[in-house]
């Protein structure tokens, strides 16, 4: 394996040490309750603390800093950042540093990290409507003409904030996104958090890095074989400061870091190099041998198959013939099944996963929808009541959906997964969000920020609490 300066310093330090009198309180695995112990195994000797010779993720200098240098340097960027908040952290601290105060123009859909960051920033965002591939059932990526018409529309914006590749693997065109802003002066963040795989090999889509974006987040977990909560974020170029940005992911993130997750971001770094590009062709062979990608196909994730089935009534039948197979999908819901194959999945394990969707999908044409009016409204661009920021921390009322409309949000509604909001605070709830969210209650869809039947909106006079 290739140079793991984080994980080489844990192994020396376990081999020192003989007595922790030190944080944290398992002492090295020692007192872990036994049941939690027979699945850790060794790996409690590693979830140490600062202790001399393991650097510091606050102030890093020494093996930490060392192996961020190592993630940058096979990305090709000039700073690479270590998350153990996931690209949750990354996400939020990435805005606060290239929009605080600011406009920030968000092309297509974006996880609810996004508006998280844009509330810290106090920014205002300027929403580029998404537009809904009616075939295959799926956002479509931001078209670059888009970006560049809401560009010219709005000179004073500070950045523009785009998710590549978006939850069901569709890829925009980074290189031409970045090209339209930074003729603008302005800085292209990517929120590339199912992408850390990407570039290994030719048939992958190049990373966001390479494609010339000044901001790149990677959930390491998501892709890479690293432990969950695990993330990078890359700078490049003069658009965005560097110590900023690090400042303020360190702001979001615990000052006791796991050192399991920072050796699992190590090991992630060192495989890309190592086992990664083996492990890519196996796996794209893999899935094209079972039928589930074409060759030549472009514009998607090759490693993420994306089902569009006629409805939730479909989805959910595809995904429980799969369970009965011991096979769990990423997620079901209205317009389809997601399957994130990655790395690791075996020849038989894709048969069997063709052989079972083959069984279960109907043949039903993308016309034929029971329920497109419960995912149209990430395609309207929101009219907000009020900034972000002046929405979160008031008062709310939570009122039956029949009452909502015309009222004000006060809380990010959001089907999960994916994590991508629907309704975020300070936005008028009209009569086609009121609609959608009475359809994805209907379909017993899982979501976030509604209470039954009931939304939260800024406390108004009159209001009744529920």
């Amino acid at each position: 394996m290739a140079k793991t300066p984080i994980l080489d310093a844990l192994m020396e330090m376990v081999r020192q040490l003989r007595v922790p009198l030190h944080v944290p309180g398992h002492k090295q695995g020692r007192m872990l309750p036994a049941e939690l112990a027979a699945w850790l195994g060794q790996a409690g000797r590693l979830d140490l603390t600062e202790l001399p010779g393991l650097d510091n993720l606050h102030q890093p200098e020494e093996c930490i800093l060392h192996s961020q240098r190592l993630a940058a340097e096979y990305y090709g960027s000039q700073h690479c950042f270590y998350s153990v908040n996931g690209s949750s952290a990354a996400v939020m601290a990435a805005i606060c540093s290239v929009a605080a105060g600011r406009k920030i123009l968000l092309a297509g859909p974006f996880h609810q990290s996004a508006w998280r960051g844009i509330v810290l920033a106090d920014a205002e965002p300027v929403i580029l409507p998404t537009s809904f591939h009616r075939a295959l059932h799926r956002p479509n990526p931001p078209a670059v003409a888009d970006v560049a018409a809401e560009l010219a529309k709005h000179p004073d914006c500070a950045a523009v904030f785009v998710t590549s590749p978006n939850y069901q693997g569709a890829v925009a065109d980074v290189a031409a996104l970045a090209d339209v802003c930074h003729r603008a002066g302005v800085p292209l963040v990517v929120d590339e958090a199912h992408g850390a795989h990407f570039g290994l090999i030719p048939e992958l889509p190049p990373h966001s890095v390479a494609a010339g974006a000044d901001v790149v987040i990677h959930s390491a977990h998501k892709m890479l074989p690293a432990l969950t909560q695990t993330a990078w974020v890359h700078v490049t170029g003069p658009r965005v400061d560097a110590e900023t940005l690090q400042r303020w992911l360190l702001t979001f993130q615990t000052t006791s870091p796991s050192y399991l997750l920072l050796a699992s971001l190590d090991a992630a770094q060192a495989w890309l190099r190592s086992d990664g590009p083996r492990a890519a062709a196996e796996a794209l062979a893999v899935v094209r041998d079972a039928g589930i990608v074409v060759a030549g196909q472009t514009g998607v994730d090759p490693l993420r198959h994306w089902l569009p089935t006629s409805g939730l009534s479909e989805s959910l039948a595809v995904q429980a013939a799969l369970a009965d197979a011991g096979i769990q999908v990423e997620m079901a819901d209205g317009q389809g099944v997601l399957a994130v194959f990655g790395f690791g999945i075996r020849p038989r394990e894709a048969e069997r996963y063709m052989e079972i969707v083959r069984q279960t999908v109907s043949e039903v044409p993308p016309e034929a929808r029971e329920d497109e009016a419960a995912w149209s409204l990430p395609a309207l661009a929101p009219d907000f009541a009020c900034r972000p920021r002046a929405a979160y921390g008031q008062a709310m009322a939570w009122v039956p959906l029949a009452e909502a409309e015309g009222r004000t949000a006060g809380v990010m509604v959001t089907p999960y997964p994916p994590g991508t909001p629907l309704i975020v605070p300070g936005q008028r709830l009209d009569a086609a969000a009121v609609a959608t969210l009475r359809a994805l209650l209907a379909q017993h869809v899982h979501i976030h920020g509604m209470r039954g039947d009931r939304v939260g909106v800024l406390c108004h006079s009159g209001a009744a609490t529920g």
